[in-house]
């Protein structure tokens, strides 16, 4: 008996020997190592504020808030901060679409006239062609500006009209897979028609609530604003500095509107990479998630099949669907501004990581991911890679100063110029058919801009022109004025969008 019971320990030890070496490191030490690396990161200034979490069979053996939340309001990141999402919502939406057709309510092969009943779609379209699993996968070839401009930016449309301006939605020049916010915009209406209560209380009771994600908002109305971790700039110094954090509630939408703790996101990984279940209980439909993650539409263009050190195959309803070093891997990133999100598991090894950024090289968060999952699989270079990508990072950022240097320098030069015309003259009301208002204002001799949630300066870019340059979100836009021969500017050009002056 006693040499049974000794063959079945030494059976064993084999077995978890075999297990360690396919696993690589275990639990403790990932944490370790990843903490180390990023106290590496934050101590050569490669982000203002990191967030990261791992998680590992089904539990999470690590989470970290690094840096500072605002760093001009000397706002430090810990546990309580709440993370922008930015694209990675996509994920609750596209869940929300999985739950509701498991449960029977919607098909994914439903034509979407059908799903909305009463819209109205431009001819080029083809809308009778087109079904809810083409908007989950990008592959609808419709280019609408206008619902995605309101929705994740000005907020100048109200939710509830974003169907009427479907109508102005043109056909893109392609067949290709073209990734883009307006099919999850799409979707949130499918669930606004279809649940009295909207699509934001809908995901958050039946998405949010059971995952145990009581720290995940869809609004910021009612936040206190400290909490939230802000986007950064780098001035030509290296310096970090807190930018606005352009967000309403009107912009909060199923494409990218939520904020969430590191704990709420690390619970997403682990209810998603094993079935649902989470904390010992199923609280999501194994068939809900499996539809989740299974593969709609194939990436169709070469640059899209390959993002950072992740491979990606196509789009499931929600995720991206790939593969890191052949293993599957199912993701969601995000970006907004100078913010970074990168959400990602490899189903069948059970690990997930979970990393924030607000600024700096953005890749930084695939690097801290990817050398979990290194570690994980026990591969050899796992550290020697980080540390090179570190180093590469490193370099990049003392570039981003002296390029910030450069474009100042070329920008200061711009506002010396005269204008043709006086300042007032070009300040006034505008509007555009789907794309509301967008307001210039003098003050103290300085031209400023209002469109919706959006604002800021407005300096010259080209005074022969009639052309100014003002930022949306981080991203500088050229605009054209148009004026009479005498007179204020009767009307502007903005993003290809021509703009009237209200009278």
């Amino acid at each position: 008996m006693r040499r049974l019971a000794f063959l079945v320990l030494m059976l064993l030890a084999t077995v978890t020997r075999a297990d360690a070496q396919a696993r690589g490191a275990d639990a403790a030490s990932i944490a370790r190592m990843v903490d180390s690396l990023a106290s590496r990161a934050m101590a050569d200034r490669l982000a203002p504020a990191l967030g990261v979490a791992i998680t590992m069979d089904g539990r999470t053996i690590y989470s970290r808030a690094f840096g500072m939340a605002d760093i001009t309001a000397g706002i430090p990141a810990n546990d309580r901060t709440l993370w922008y999402l930015a694209s990675t919502s996509k994920s609750f939406t596209g869940f929300g679409i999985a739950l509701l057709v498991d449960r029977g309510a919607l098909r994914l092969d439903a034509p979407i006239r059908s799903l909305l009943p009463g819209v109205a779609w431009n001819p080029e379209v083809h809308a009778d062609s087109l079904t809810l699993a083409n908007f989950l996968s990008h592959t609808h070839h419709i280019n609408d500006n206008a619902v995605v401009m309101s929705a994740a930016f000005t907020g100048e449309i109200p939710e509830d009209k974003w169907p009427s301006l479907i109508a102005l939605a043109g056909r893109e020049p392609t067949n290709d897979l073209i990734y883009s916010n307006f099919g999850y915009n799409v979707a949130a209406m499918v669930i606004d028609h279809l649940r009295a209560e909207g699509w934001k209380v809908f995901v958050e009771r039946n998405v949010f609530m059971p995952a145990g994600m009581r720290q995940t908002y869809s609004r910021v109305s009612g936040i206190v604003p400290q909490r939230i971790a802000k986007p950064h700039g780098i001035d030509a110094n290296g310096r970090y500095y807190t930018e606005p954090f352009f967000k309403t509630d009107r912009t909060m939408n199923s494409a990218g509107g939520q904020i969430a703790t590191l704990h709420d996101l690390a619970r997403w990984t682990i209810v998603q990479m094993d079935s649902g279940r989470i904390d010992g209980k199923q609280v999501f439909p194994p068939s809900a998630v499996a539809l989740s993650h299974r593969l709609i539409a194939k990436q169709t263009r070469e640059q899209a099949k390959r993002f950072a050190y992740f491979d990606r195959e196509g789009w499931g309803a929600g995720w991206d669907l790939g593969t890191y070093n052949g293993e599957h891997m199912v993701s969601r990133f995000g970006s907004y501004g100078n913010t970074r999100s990168h959400l990602s598991f490899l189903p069948n090894r059970r690990i997930g990581a979970v990393v924030m950024s607000t600024g700096g090289p953005s890749v930084l968060t695939d690097v801290i991911a990817a050398y979990a999952y290194d570690l994980e699989a026990g591969r050899n270079y796992a550290v020697d890679s980080a540390n090179a990508r570190l180093a590469a990072l490193k370099q990049r950022l003392a570039g981003a100063g002296r390029a910030r240097a450069t474009q100042d320098s070329i920008r200061a030069a711009r506002q010396v110029n005269p204008l043709s015309h006086p300042l007032a003259s070009f300040a006034g009301t505008y509007e555009a058919p789907g794309y509301g208002r967008v307001v210039f204002t003098t003050r103290d001799g300085r031209l400023n801009y209002r469109w919706g949630a959006l604002y800021g300066p407005v300096e010259v870019f080209d005074a022969s022109k009639d052309q100014m340059r003002i930022e949306i979100v981080g991203s500088g836009n050229v605009v054209s004025f148009l004026f009479p021969r005498t007179g204020p500017a009767s009307s502007l050009s903005l993003q290809g969008v021509k703009f009237t002056r209200v009278r």
